[in-house]
């Protein structure tokens, strides 16, 4: 009985294959050859010429991708720039939080928007940022010393 399944299926199969060959050899030999397709223009196998009649490529206007009955948003204003905050500090070392980013710093480096750093040090219980010519720059206090880097519940807040 299995045998007589698998033939026939087969055979189903097969004749399907030579109709759809058939109808394709129809369509070719008295179509004048013109492929007569509802929405064709966006199908790219037919945006490219062929035979002795091409006709030039189709130019389409850019897709709207906005929402329907929408309106495109109105540019914000440039936010000023937050000011730069020292989060914690050590010997030769400060935490800089620069637009959001934590940043760390060296006596020597040059800090975009608070200059070269001339010395870490520690005063008054905390620490201080100095410049090259020993002007305070930043401190941070001795019980906020490295206090916002884990004041956070999940690690990306």
């Amino acid at each position: 009985m299995i045998f007589g399944a698998d033939v026939a299926l087969r055979a189903i199969g097969t004749a399907l294959a030579g109709l759809s060959l058939a109808f394709a050899a129809y369509m070719v030999a008295y179509g004048g050859y013109q492929i007569r397709i509802n929405g064709m223009e966006y199908l790219m196998i037919f945006a490219q010429p062929r035979g002795p009649r091409a006709a030039p490529p189709l130019v389409l206007p850019p897709l709207d991708m906005m929402e329907t009955g929408s309106f495109k948003p109105a540019p914000s204003p440039p936010q000023p720039p937050r000011p730069i905050e020292a989060i914690a500090a050590r010997p030769g070392r400060v935490w800089l939080m620069i637009d959001g980013a934590l940043r760390a710093a060296s006596p020597g480096d040059d800090v975009p928007r608070l200059g070269r750093i001339g010395g870490v040090v520690p005063r008054d219980g905390g620490w201080v940022v100095l410049d090259d010519k020993g002007v305070t720059l930043l401190t941070v206090a001795k019980r906020a010393n490295g206090a916002v880097m884990f004041s956070r519940g999940l690690i990306f807040h």
